[in-house]
């Protein structure tokens, strides 16, 4: 039940940012995208199943995961200016992953 949910929110979430992104406020569309809509359930559901301090510790590894998507966002923002869509994209991807990779081996070595 907990993943129709999950999938239900995600629906809802994908289709607020398709409209927005229809507007003259279509920037709005990437905060949208920020909003903790499904986190909110499972911080909830992990509090419940393994207390507090799994909640912090996630809480503490979300945060510094901002920096693979930042990142990214930046990466894209560069590669548009040569490629398409798709390239760039793609290419934000790979890096993203690379940083990514880079900081779950650095949280497991040293959590």
């Amino acid at each position: 039940m907990d993943l129709i949910i999950k999938c239900v929110m995600a629906v809802i979430l994908m289709g607020i940012v398709h409209y927005i992104s229809k507007t003259d406020n279509y920037y709005i569309a990437g905060l949208v995208l920020s909003f903790p809509g499904l986190s909110i359930l499972a911080y909830y559901f992990m509090y419940i199943e393994q207390g507090a301090s799994k909640v912090r510790e996630t809480i503490y590894f979300a945060i510094v995961s901002a920096i693979p998507f930042v990142i990214f966002l930046l990466v894209l923002n560069f590669t548009l200016k040569n490629y398409n869509i798709f390239k760039s994209i793609l290419i934000s991807s790979v890096v993203w992953g690379f940083f990514a990779s880079i900081l779950i081996i650095t949280w497991k070595n040293f959590s």
